[in-house]
């Protein structure tokens, strides 16, 4: 509540009104509307963003890049392990047809359909020049040249299985050549992969540290903005308790409340509270109210009360008709009654009338037994 002289409070007043007006004209100029922003911590932030996200492509760049290399180098020696197993299945096709063909076979005379024909026969005729002049004809079932013949297959025979044995030892040392080859390029593909590994794992070593320095950076940096937002905090809920502590938000001027624009009008934000005059009209209107309703509440009791009295004349009304309408039922029922009985012995008089007097000869059961006791 402000003290003082009326000149010296129309002044203060006056002050207050063109302060407001300059606070009101900087509030709606949009040029002034970044008060109170760090644009300087704004930007360091932007700038550090831009320069995590331009490492982040690098680091990527430089994972796209090794992974692309590694690929490589496991295309070719996947293309080195096919072209082996290729060259081994041509050398295996190449010795089948070379050393495994059908006319090597051992019993391949046997199953040989035109061995006959090209062997020479036993005797081209009577004056075969093998035979003697005083020899007889060759016998049926004879054959003179089955020990020379039996030699000679052994020794063919002989000869095969030496080829074969040597086929299948040159056959054997070729493989064993190619698996040995197979095994020593395997051997260098495991040392390829073993050294692309371990270059890999000093890559994501040397990657780790530098992560670790660039989040140690960050963290740091990431305490020092917190430290000066503390710091910028405090001091502005410093200048808030003060400009609430000086302003007329605490205060009990009740001028603060009315518009600028309009002073018969009141603001609610910062309306302090109505006069004693007002709260006196309140208090008298508020017991005029109340006479009013116990007037009203005693008229509506007046009102209940004879509603009441009504009813319950009513309610003994109709029990007094209730109990008329029971009385006149039950003599009518009893009336019901008489009448049935004497209509019961009416009946049961013509019933004997017809059975003693009328219908004398009336067919009994025993009239039907006489029948079906003949053949006729």
């Amino acid at each position: 509540m402000i003290l003082g002289g009326g000149d010296s409070t129309v002044g203060l007043i006056e002050e207050r009104r063109r302060l407001d007006k300059l606070r009101l004209q900087r509030i709606k100029d949009p040029k002034t509307r970044t008060m109170g922003i760090n644009t300087e911590a704004l930007a360091a932030q932007v700038a550090a963003k831009q320069a995590a996200k331009q490492q982040e492509v690098v680091r990527n760049l430089a994972y796209d890049n090794e992974r692309l290399l590694l690929d490589q180098q496991l295309a070719y020696l996947e293309q080195e392990r096919l072209r082996a197993e290729r060259e081994k299945y041509v050398g295996v096709a190449q010795f089948r047809k070379t050393f495994q063909g059908v006319e090597k076979a051992r019993e391949y005379d046997l199953n040989d359909k035109s061995s006959l024909r090209r062997e020479e026969p036993a005797r081209a005729g009577d004056t075969d020049p093998k035979l003697s002049v005083s020899g007889c004809q060759q016998f049926l079932g004879e054959d003179l040249s089955f020990a020379h013949r039996a030699r000679i297959q052994q020794q063919e025979q002989r000869l095969w299985n030496e080829e074969q044995i040597a086929a299948k030892q040159a056959a054997k040392n070729q493989l064993g050549d190619l698996d040995s080859t197979y095994a020593q390029r395997a051997m260098e593909i495991d040392a390829i992969k073993a050294q692309l590994e371990s270059t890999a794992a000093t890559g994501r070593k040397a990657q780790a540290v530098a992560v670790a320095e660039y989040q140690l950076a960050q963290a740091s940096a990431k305490r020092e903005r917190e430290r000066a937002d503390q710091v910028m905090t405090l001091q502005d809920n410093i200048e808030e308790i003060q400009n609430h502590l000086a302003s007329d938000i605490l205060t009990e001027n009740a001028e603060v409340g009315r518009s600028y624009i309009a002073p018969n009008r009141l603001r609610p934000d910062h309306y302090k509270g109505m006069p004693i005059e007002q709260q006196q009209a309140i208090i008298l209107e508020q017991a005029v109210q109340r006479e009013v309703k116990l007037t009203m509440a005693a008229a509506e009791k007046d009102i209940n009360t004879s509603y009441d009295v009504y009813a319950e004349s009513v309610r003994k009304m109709g029990q007094y008709t209730d109990a008329e309408v029971q009385a006149g039922r039950q003599e009518m029922r009893t009336r019901v009654m008489e009448e049935n009985l004497q209509l019961a012995a009416s009946q049961s008089a013509s019933k004997s009338f017809l059975t003693t007097q009328v219908y004398k000869n009336s067919v009994d059961p025993s009239f039907f037994d006489q029948f079906g006791k003949t053949s006729r």
